[in-house]
């Protein structure tokens, strides 16, 4: 008899998953640590700007051919002031927080240079190969801290079995740091085709321009969303690369909608509450309880990503065992 059993496959509940999370952290409040302290180093830490040297350059575009055109003179004017305003309040130090892994922080995204104590040490880099070298030391840090930072979530939610040692951190280490120069290989080889057909779109019907680059954002959303889950892959079930993007892939194709749901509700639960965290300006001592406030509410959302994850896991397994076994 086909009865519950054609089994109701259980989908993974968002508010179990979010619920979860919070527990999770609750329970658990050195999670919290890794944000909170690199949201202190970029408050009241040194800084390092690079206006100097990239204000020459930004220059120097005035003298290019055809820019002369009085057409394109305000508009190069604009964009230099929109490029100098970012450039003058810009801490190289700001690239600790590493995407698509890494330690989240509050700080990242206010004005730089500015605490209750004062104004933050401040060092001007004026060669590439300053700004180079220590891009790549900011970025190594960030790399290895948002690792730890993600094991020591996902241990949480599945107590791992001898995965203590330097070279399963390594490993893992290794498969995070390829996985934002593979995303960037991809979407250059899928993206530049798109993009050059898109601007010579542009250029034949310029009143269109707003309405493309809203459709290549959202192109480029919609591709990667489901990579979403590739971290989970690898720190939950130590899995490489390769094989937990797939996984992950796998995971959101089966579970499109509720994934897309937990998502946007995560963002929306994270975002909503920044507003809030970023009230106080930068030299208030209250932003301090931001910082408390952010780094319990982002680690508690992760947290109920990797739950979320496991039960959307199992929901997919489930459902294609079915499938199996009516074919």
């Amino acid at each position: 008899m086909n009865t519950s059993s054609d089994n109701k496959i259980q989908q993974p509940s968002i508010i179990q998953a979010l619920l979860s999370g919070f527990n999770t952290v609750a329970n658990k409040p050195y999670l919290m640590i890794l944000p909170i302290l690199l949201d202190l180093f970029l408050w009241f830490g040194p800084a390092w700007r690079v206006d100097q040297l990239f204000n020459p350059i930004l220059q120097s575009l005035t003298g290019l051919p055809g820019l002369e055109n009085p057409e394109y003179s305000q508009l190069l004017e604009e964009l230099q002031s929109a490029w100098q305003t970012v450039l003058t309040n810009f801490d190289l130090a700001v690239t600790l927080r590493t995407l698509p892994i890494g330690v989240p922080s509050l700080i990242a995204s206010k004005p730089a240079f500015s605490n209750p104590l004062g104004v933050s040490p401040v060092f001007s880099l004026d060669s590439n190969s300053q700004v180079l070298g220590l891009l790549f030391v900011f970025l190594l840090i960030g790399y290895i801290l948002g690792s730890l930072y993600f094991k020591n979530i996902s241990n949480q939610i599945i107590h791992p079995v001898n995965n203590h040692g330097f070279k399963n951190f390594l490993k893992t280490f290794s498969q995070i740091v390829m996985m934002p120069i593979i995303i960037i290989l991809i979407f250059l080889i899928v993206g530049i085709p798109i993009v050059f057909i898109f601007s010579v779109i542009t250029m034949l019907f310029p009143g269109l321009s707003n309405f493309i680059f809203i459709v290549l954002g959202m192109l480029f959303i919609w591709n990667l969303i489901p990579l979403i889950f590739t971290p989970h892959g690898i720190f939950l079930y130590k899995l490489s690369l390769f094989p937990a993007m797939m996984t992950s892939i796998h995971v959101v194709r089966v579970s499109m909608g509720k994934t897309a749901w937990f998502l946007l509700s995560s963002v929306i639960l994270i975002q909503g509450l920044n507003y809030l965290w970023q009230t106080p300006p930068a030299d208030n001592w209250f932003l301090m309880v931001g910082i408390f406030g952010h780094a319990f509410v982002v680690s508690a959302v992760i947290a109920a990503s990797f739950h979320y994850f496991i039960d959307a896991t199992k929901f997919s397994q489930t459902l294609l065992s079915q499938q199996m076994k009516s074919a």
